[in-house]
C-alpha cells in the first residue's frame, strides 16, 4: 500500500505540485509564527527560533544520509533537507537572530554607495552564514552521488541575492505587511520607484537557469530519479522566476498567505512620492 502511494511522487506534475505546495507551506508557517509572536509577546522571537532549532538538525540530517545513493526518497529527502534548513535561516533572520551588526534605519540624505553599506551592515551576518552554509553543501557534495541537497539551497540562496539587490535598486511593487517588529527597520533601506539595470540581468540568469533544468528533464533518458529530481529544482526555480515578475506586475502576491496571517495593528508606510530610501524587505517565499 504505501509503495503503491510513494510512486505516485514518481510523477513529474505530482513532484512540481510537491515543491510548490511545499515553499507555500513553509513560506506561510514562518510568517503565521513570527506574526503570531509580535501579536502575543514581541520579546520571544529569538526563544521561539531556538525551540524550533530541530527543524534545521532534522535538515542537517536528512541532507547527509542521501548524498550517497540516488534513489527516489533520496532526492525528495535531499530537497526538503534544503528547504528544512533555508527554512530555519529564514525564520531566525526574521526574528532578529540572525541578521547583521547594525539594526537601525537607514539615514536620510546620504549616497547610493554610503546606503549600500548601511543596508548591508544589517544583514552582513545572515548572508555570511548562509554563504558558509552553501560552501559547506558544496564541499561535502563535491563528487556525491546525491546533489539536489546543494542545488535547492544554491537556487534559494541566488534568488534571495537578486531579490535583495532588486529591492534594494529600485522596484515598482513591494510590501511591508510581512514584516515581523524586530526587522521593520529594514523598510527604509529599499526603493519604490522604476527598475534598475539589475532586474534584467537577474530574470535572464533565473530564466536560463530555468532553462537549462527543464532541458535537464528531456533529456534525463527516463531514469525516473533525475527526472523528479530536475523537476523539482526547475519548479523551485519557476517560483523564484514569477516571485521576481511580481515585483513589477500590479498583482500581489501577499494574498497568497495574508489570509493564514493574524491581523496586524498598523502597516509599516511607504514614501511613494520620491522613491527615496523607503521600501520594504519583501518575503519571496523561502
Amino acid at each position: 500500500m504505501y509503495q503503491g502511494i510513494f510512486t505516485v511522487f514518481s510523477i513529474p506534475w505530482v513532484a512540481a505540485f510537491t515543491a510548490v505546495f511545499f515553499w507555500w507551506f513553509l513560506t506561510g508557517l514562518i510568517l503565521f509564527i513570527v506574526k503570531k509572536v509580535d501579536e502575543l509577546n514581541n520579546k520571544a522571537h529569538i526563544f521561539v527560533t531556538l525551540i524550533l532549532s530541530p527543524v534545521i538538525f532534522l535538515g542537517i540530517y536528512l541532507f547527509f544520509n542521501s548524498l550517497t545513493v540516488i534513489t527516489l526518497s533520496s532526492i525528495y529527502s535531499s530537497f526538503f533537507a534544503s528547504l528544512l534548513i533555508w527554512a530555519w535561516f529564514e525564520l531566525a533572520f526574521l526574528s532578529g537572530f540572525i541578521t547583521g551588526p547594525s539594526k537601525q534605519l537607514c539615514p536620510k540624505n546620504i549616497n547610493q554607495m554610503k546606503r549600500f553599506g548601511y543596508a548591508l551592515s544589517n544583514i552582513a551576518y545572515s548572508e555570511l552564514i548562509l554563504f558558509i552554509t552553501l560552501f559547506i553543501m558544496f564541499y561535502f557534495s563535491f563528487n556525491a552521488e546525491n546533489t539536489v541537497g546543494l542545488w535547492t539551497f544554491w537556487i534559494l540562496f541566488f534568488a534571495r541575492i537578486c531579490a535583495k539587490l532588486n529591492l534594494f535598486l529600485g522596484v515598482p511593487n513591494v510590501n511591508t505587511e510581512f514584516l515581523p517588529s524586530p526587522v521593520v527597520h529594514l523598510a527604509s533601506y529599499f526603493r519604490v520607484g522604476s527598475t534598475s539595470w539589475f532586474f534584467p540581468v537577474s530574470i535572464s540568469l533565473i530564466s536560463f537557469t530555468l532553462f537549462f533544468l527543464v532541458d535537464s528533464i528531456f533529456n534525463a533518458n527516463n531514469q525516473t530519479p533525475s527526472v523528479i529530481g530536475y523537476t523539482l529544482l526547475a519548479s523551485l526555480t519557476t517560483l523564484a522566476l514569477i516571485e521576481h515578475w511580481f515585483m513589477v506586475v500590479p498583482l500581489r502576491d501577499a494574498e497568497l498567505w495574508k489570509w493564514m496571517l493574524p491581523k496586524q495593528k498598523k502597516d509599516t508606510k511607504i514614501n511613494k512620492s520620491t522613491g527615496e530610501n523607503f521600501s520594504s524587505e519583501k518575503i519571496h517565499g523561502l
